[in-house]
């Protein structure tokens, strides 16, 4: 029943690619990419013009989030009869120093696009999140993290932001100018105001060879300890491998002056090979024995010698994976953060959560993450180990309150081994979780109060863990 099930939806999952992140949003009904939140919302804008916003703002009567491409689960873009700012087409590439290799763009503008138009001068984003569909100001929002071992956090290459205040005025801040904005806005899920604008240091575009490891969960430790220590390494990723988590496959990107294998120098949006990639998650989700040979098809796919360009192996976009079909289940991330020395500790409890709930999990990526002293909201204060799980969930009230329910289990977890757990995704957390996670909330509540003091910027975070009080 199951497989006929699987193949009954493969059709629909393998050729309905999502919308893409310049899609109108319909019904006034906020629903996030993967159909994990709905909201009713009052206006929609969709400005065209840093003129237009401000007086949106200014003028607007109704609470007020900010959207951009849609990849927060949550409700961080949305407030019950609010209004909603899509900032799309607010997407302008406005200067770039090659010399100093700093880009100044609009915040609705995608990782994509940068990279399209940095490439031909041989530059890179320094940091930014594993898909390059995302907008700039989503990504600033969150304070998204990556791979890279030298940046991490988002907030490290930013240089200065524009951002919008509940007055309709237009500020610049920076580490020198208006620090408080600066720390508060990134990372601060749009809750300060609406960033318009930023400026980026970027990186060299420079050749990389792929080098994977497997090994056993036992000595992982000592593995990737050796492997962090490699003065080549630029760009980390491990995958904890369902249903044992006894398996382990690093992935990583070194510096190299050996010659490039891929004339490609960014990855394709779209491809008819991604249809592999979708047909193997299907399986991957719903057939536990295709699930069980994982481990095998991920060393196939790593057995060939790779040596691509830094840009290329930075392009992958959610369409390689993106389906339209949410129902009756969607995917969706949870995620841990924890200090290194606690991560064998976590890992073995989170073990004994996970066997004790059975969510169908189809990956544990773990992330290297260095301590970030700057974002109000920082989820990794110290140097720390991610865990992204990367889950399958049944997308009715019953299956939101499961996840809900280990969710919170492995929260309390983390909070046990003083560590974090990331806010972009389903809010799964307690109110005290959140307290315990982020306690500088409150200090972001005060900057808040003293540049929103009617408070109208709000999503369904701030309803969740600041109107509660």
């Amino acid at each position: 029943m199951i497989i006929k099930k699987s193949l009954t939806l493969l059709f629909l999952n393998l050729f309905l690619v999502a919308p893409s992140s310049q899609t109108a949003f319909f019904d006034k009904k906020i629903i996030d990419r993967l159909g994990l939140t709905k909201t009713r919302v009052d206006t929609i804008h969709t400005p065209r013009s840093i003129t237009q916003i401000k007086k949106i703002v200014a003028s607007s009567k109704k609470p007020i989030a900010v959207a951009g491409a849609r990849f927060s689960q949550g409700g961080q873009i949305s407030y019950p009869d609010g209004t909603i700012i899509d900032m799309t087409h607010i997407n302008k590439i406005i200067n770039l120093d090659k010399q100093q290799k700093i880009i100044t763009v609009q915040a609705g503008a995608t990782w994509s696009k940068i990279q399209k138009y940095i490439d031909k001068y041989n530059l890179s984003i320094a940091s930014m999140q594993s898909y390059n569909n995302f907008t700039i100001g989503g990504s600033l929002s969150i304070n998204a993290h990556g791979r890279d071992i030298e940046h991490c956090s988002l907030i490290s290459t930013v240089r200065s932001i524009e951002i919008i205040l509940a007055d309709g005025s237009l500020v610049h801040a920076s580490r020198e100018k208006n620090q408080n904005l600066f720390y508060a806005a990134i990372g601060g899920y749009g809750l300060i105001g609406i960033i318009t604008q930023v400026t980026l240091q970027l990186t060299d575009n420079v050749p990389l060879e792929r080098k994977v490891t497997s090994c056993s969960i036992k000595n992982f430790t000592q593995i990737q300890k050796d492997i962090l220590a490699a003065p080549s390494l630029v760009l980390y990723n491990s995958n904890l491998l369902p249903n044992d988590y006894e398996q382990c496959i690093i992935t990583t990107w070194h510096k190299t002056t050996k010659p490039i294998t891929s004339d490609r120098r960014l990855q394709k949006q779209y491809s008819p090979l991604y249809i592999i990639n979708r047909t193997m998650e299907i399986m991957y989700r719903r057939i536990k024995t295709i699930k069980t040979i994982r481990p095998y098809y991920e060393n196939l796919k790593n057995i060939k010698p790779m040596v691509v360009w830094r840009n290329h192996e930075q392009s992958y976009s959610t369409n390689q994976l993106a389906i339209k079909h949410h129902f009756p289940t969607t995917m969706t991330l949870q995620e841990y953060f924890i200090p290194t020395e606690h991560m064998d500790a976590f890992m073995k409890k989170m073990h004994t959560i996970l066997r004790t709930y059975n969510p169908n999990i189809l990956n544990i990526s773990i992330r290297h993450v260095k301590p970030d002293h700057e974002s109000l909201m920082s989820y990794a204060p110290q140097e720390s180990v991610a865990f992204v799980l990367y889950i399958n969930v049944l997308n009715t009230k019953k299956g939101i309150e499961y996840i809900t329910e280990w969710s919170q289990a492995l929260i309390e977890a983390a909070l046990e081994y003083n560590g974090t757990f990331y806010l972009p995704y389903l809010q799964t957390a307690t109110k005290k979780q959140f307290d315990m996670a982020y306690p500088k909330f409150k200090t972001l509540l005060e900057i808040k109060k003293q540049f929103d003091p009617h408070n109208k910027f709000r999503n369904l975070l701030f309803k969740k863990y600041a109107e509660c009080e």
